[in-house]
């Protein structure tokens, strides 16, 4: 037998058995990460980035701040709407005096010029009346977008906390933690995935809620012009 080829022989055989052996160790890494980011976590959660959430979480405050305003300014329409009824309801008592005393005196043009008076104030309080109701339910829906962002908010919270939770998991993940590290994570993780999930459902129950006053509020409006239209009424 060649001397050479007893010489070389083994040394390939070792080289080639270190070479197999680094060759794993590098995989199982990988194989770990892959089945990681399939696996323990539901990818049904898109990731975004935590700019895109705190821009979300600053837009959201800013919205609950101009609920807050406009439910402050139909409150405010609603006193003085209030005040102009009872201007309106002293009014007519009035004109209801005078046509006492001009029926009693037989005025008879007198009467029917304070009848049409009665008539026009009549008119014009329930028309008042249905303003009041529209401006209160202003006011409700002002509260159910104010109270919906407060859930916009927390599950915009929410989600930041679980990008941090899943950034921390792919750090252990590639520093190769021991698994049952890994597994806690996991489950953190997955608990926070269902916390979101609920919330988010939440969110879209009051989202619904809030629809529904704002299609209430347009039928209102709609009402109250069309009266408006047919008694000849200022609008307000």
């Amino acid at each position: 037998m060649n001397p050479i080829r007893r010489t070389i022989g083994p040394r390939c055989l070792l080289i080639a058995l270190s070479a197999v052996i680094v060759a794993c160790t590098s995989i199982y890494p990988q194989y770990r990460m892959q089945s990681a980011a399939t696996d323990p976590r539901m990818v049904v959660i898109p990731w975004r980035t935590a700019a895109e959430i705190d821009g979300d979480i600053e837009s959201a405050q800013m919205t609950k701040q101009l609920a807050l305003d406009r439910k402050a300014r139909a409150d405010g329409r609603a006193r003085e709407i209030e005040m102009n009824i009872g201007t309106r309801e002293d009014a007519s008592k009035d004109v209801d005096r005078r046509k006492n005393e001009a029926k009693k005196s037989g005025r008879a043009s007198e009467l029917l010029a304070l009848e049409s008076e009665a008539r026009a104030n009549k008119q014009a309080v329930d028309l008042l009346k249905r303003l009041k109701d529209l401006r209160k339910a202003e006011t409700e829906e002002a509260q159910v977008e104010a109270d919906r962002t407060d859930l916009d908010i927390r599950v915009l919270q929410m989600e930041k906390e679980l990008l941090g939770k899943r950034t921390e998991y792919d750090s252990l993940l590639i520093s190769g933690v021991g698994d049952l590290t890994l597994s806690s994570t996991q489950q953190v993780l997955r608990d926070l995935e269902v916390r979101l999930l609920q919330l988010q459902k939440e969110r879209a129950s009051a989202s619904e809620k809030l629809a529904s006053k704002q299609k209430d509020i347009v039928n209102r409006r709609m009402k109250l012009h069309n009266a408006q239209l047919k008694f000849g009424m200022p609008r307000a």
